[in-house]
C-alpha cells in the first residue's frame, strides 16, 4: 500500500507541473563561426581558428570570443522563417554577486562588429540551415557557421 501511494503521489507531483520547452529547431545548439564575407567588398575574414561561438537555446543566443581577454554578450531573439532577429545586447559580466557582475545592457553596438553584428538589433537572413552549416546575412556581412 505505501508503495503506491508512493508511486500515485510522484504521478501526482509530476501531472501538476508544466515544462516549457522552446525549439527553435535546426537553429537550436552551438555554432562555430567560422568566416564573416563583407558584401560590399567581396572581402572574407577567415574566423576558422579563433574560437567565436553562438549558443542558441530556448529565447537566448550567447555569444561568445574565447580569446583571452574577452567577454560574452547574450541576445534575445526571434526566429521566423527565414528571418532571424537579434535584439537587447546585454554583456555577461559573471556573477551578480561580485562588485561589477552580471548582465549589463549594451548601449553602443561597436564592441560586437568583431563578432559580425552590427546594430543593437540586428537582422539575418538564414540562407542556410542544415543539422550542419548555417549561412546568416545581413546588410553587411555574410557569416557563416559549423555546428560544434
Amino acid at each position: 500500500m505505501k508503495k503506491n501511494f508512493v508511486y500515485l503521489f510522484a504521478a501526482l507531483l509530476l501531472g501538476s507541473c508544466s515544462i516549457s520547452t522552446d525549439s527553435n529547431g535546426k537553429l537550436d545548439g552551438f555554432w562555430h563561426l567560422t568566416t564573416i564575407d563583407t558584401l560590399a567588398t567581396g572581402g572574407v575574414t577567415d574566423y576558422s581558428q579563433r574560437k567565436v561561438f553562438w549558443g542558441v537555446q530556448a529565447k537566448l543566443i550567447s555569444v561568445q570570443d574565447k580569446a583571452p581577454g574577452n567577454m560574452g554578450y547574450y541576445f534575445r531573439f526571434r526566429h521566423e522563417g527565414d528571418s532571424l532577429i537579434l535584439y537587447s545586447p546585454y554583456l555577461n559580466a559573471g556573477h551578480e554577486d561580485v562588485p561589477g557582475g552580471g548582465d549589463i545592457p549594451i548601449k553602443d553596438y561597436f564592441q560586437l562588429t568583431p563578432l559580425g553584428i552590427n546594430g543593437l538589433e540586428d537582422h539575418f537572413l538564414i540562407q542556410k540551415l542544415t543539422g550542419s552549416h548555417m549561412i546568416l546575412r545581413s546588410t553587411l556581412l555574410r557569416l557563416n557557421f559549423r555546428r560544434f
